[in-house]
């Protein structure tokens, strides 16, 4: 007996920015859809970065699945589907044939079709204990990568119990966005010692298009240490992208 899934949200915005934020990382993923709502996890091709999300149950008009069923999917695919959805549709997703149907909804109705692939993730998150959460408006990342990306390919994060700090540097060129706490772009500072790490600017400039679902986001850092970040929507979303420190040699 086939796998029964449909759901439909009248959101499109939450899955259209989701999945377009995770096309950046991720070609091919497979989402797990259980009673509480669609979730993703996977590692991209390079190993340097992980994805994981969870689009609630609650967040849909409509969620109906039997039992737990995988759908794997090319996300490049997705995201060019998604991406002809309007503000005011309802979106329909339902397993049909081996295949998921994508339906529209608003002033017209559209249709697309798209194969399941065979492919199988288990990924697990990294046990990670970081010392320093940094809640912050995501405008304020926008323009650390902004200005990091006229100076290099890398960017600083650093943080103490009085700021956070986002800097590039390179052929004797410098850039810096210094956010003090107090600001009212630093939400919430948590930090007792000094830490500093460097990241791919590239990797960084692909999660922050999740800044579309919301205004605020949260950093997790630690020193020479990866970092996460993490986009939340009240019993809607949660998506987190966890990322390895480039290495300095010395």
């Amino acid at each position: 007996m086939a796998d029964k899934f449909k759901a439909v949200i009248d959101e499109p915005e939450l899955l259209k920015e989701s999945i377009n934020a995770l096309s950046t990382l991720l070609t091919e993923a497979v989402f797990k859809v259980t009673k509480s709502g669609l979730e993703l996890r996977a590692m991209d091709a390079a190993n340097v970065a992980m994805a994981d999300m969870k689009l609630l149950a609650s967040a849909f008009r409509t969620f109906e699945v039997e039992k737990d069923i995988e759908i794997a999917l090319n996300l490049s695919d997705l995201t060019s589907i998604l991406k002809r959805s309007k503000g005011t549709d309802s979106v329909t997703l339902e397993l049909k044939d081996n295949q998921l149907l994508v339906e529209m909804k608003g002033g017209t109705k559209r249709s697309f079709n798209l194969p399941l692939l065979d492919i199988k993730q288990d990924q697990k998150i990294p046990s990670l204990d970081f010392p320093v959460s940094i809640k912050i408006k995501t405008e304020a990342i926008e323009d650390g990568i902004s200005d990091a990306e006229i100076v290099g390919d890398a960017v600083i994060l650093e943080a103490d119990p009085d700021s956070f700090v986002m800097r590039a540097e390179g052929n004797n060129r410098k850039a810096e966005v210094r956010i003090e706490k107090g600001n009212d772009l630093l939400i919430e500072l948590k930090a007792k010692d000094h830490v500093k790490s460097i990241f791919p600017l590239d990797y960084l400039k692909k999660f922050i298009k999740a800044a579309k679902l919301c205004k605020e986001a949260t950093l997790y850092l630690g020193n020479e240490y990866p970092m996460k970040i993490d986009f939340r929507v009240l019993d809607k979303i949660q998506l987190s992208f966890i990322l390895a420190p480039r290495i300095e040699s010395e």
